[in-house]
């Protein structure tokens, strides 16, 4: 009974017909604002028009047997939800004054971008950042530590966020850069659709999540995440845009997990790992 008491007064919720939760907690944060050359971009007309029309026939062209293969991996905990439950923009037409613009940004950051942004976007695209890793980067241990639960947890909600990133990426079919101007160099070569990234939505889904296990650093968090997504566009792969909406479509994500019942109590044991390796570095 003093479980359930303190666990009612962390999280109040009410239960849904599908098994969801409205939470009403520290966990349910809003988006921020868009900033800097995302906020400018998206203040220009996203209609077609701006240039050739044929551009808007150019798309991504769809590998049904990758989508066959990665949509067979179902969620683990928004299995009641589908994709029209998160409420996301759809890309600028190809041939709107957005896009345009977004191209030209992207030829600027290839002209002037030097030998050491192209390789620490490359690696930072490349190398993946470990819990262990994280938590020694913040001060919260000096040395490595297992963290088994965190590790488990993430690797659970991968499933979840890999079937609707593929979705968004299937639905539109938003073509590369380089598709639409061939001046532009990518240093990367793509399997998929450019709508959203997946480097991206992965990189705002694990600020969100470690900013509810050490929130004092929640700028150091989205900092990260934020340079990640200034990397994909450095090396030519992502128009800002599917930046932006890799930061939108995270944000509703991990807020969906935090509506579920079955996540809250893994992430509950999540925080007691994690506050005992930290409380053990004191």
């Amino acid at each position: 009974m003093k479980r359930l008491s303190i666990v009612l007064a962390l999280v109040s919720y009410s239960l849904l017909s599908n098994g969801q939760m409205t939470v009403a907690s520290s966990y349910s944060r809003p988006l921020t604002p868009a900033r800097g050359h995302y906020k400018t971009l998206a203040s220009l007309s996203s209609k077609p028009g701006f240039s050739s029309r044929d551009l808007d026939t150019v798309r991504y062209p769809l590998d049904k047997k990758l989508a066959d293969e990665v949509l067979s991996d179902k969620p683990v905990y928004l299995r009641n939800l589908i994709l029209d439950d998160f409420q996301l923009p759809a890309p600028p037409a190809n041939s709107s004054e957005q896009t345009r613009a977004e191209l030209n940004y992207l030829l600027d950051l290839q002209k002037t971008r030097t030998p050491e942004d192209i390789r620490s976007s490359l690696y930072m695209s490349n190398v993946h950042e470990t819990p262990s890793d994280v938590g020694r980067s913040i001060g919260c241990w000096p040395a490595p530590q297992r963290l088994p639960l965190l590790d488990s947890l993430l690797s659970r909600l991968s499933h979840d966020g890999d079937y609707f990133l593929w979705l968004i990426k299937f639905k539109f079919c938003r073509p590369r850069p380089y598709m639409l101007d061939s001046r532009i160099r990518d240093l990367e070569q793509s399997r998929a659709a450019s709508y959203p990234s997946g480097h991206v939505v992965y990189a705002y889904i694990y600020a969100y999540i470690y900013q509810e296990l050490a929130p004092d650093f929640t700028d150091v968090f989205i900092g990260k995440a934020d340079a990640m997504a200034h990397a994909r566009q450095i090396i030519g792969v992502h128009y800002p845009s599917d930046c932006e909406v890799s930061r939108i479509f995270a944000r509703q994500f991990v807020t969906k997990l935090f509506q579920n019942e079955q996540f809250l109590r893994d992430f509950a044991e999540v925080k007691k790992e994690w506050d005992a390796h930290s409380r053990q570095a004191l």
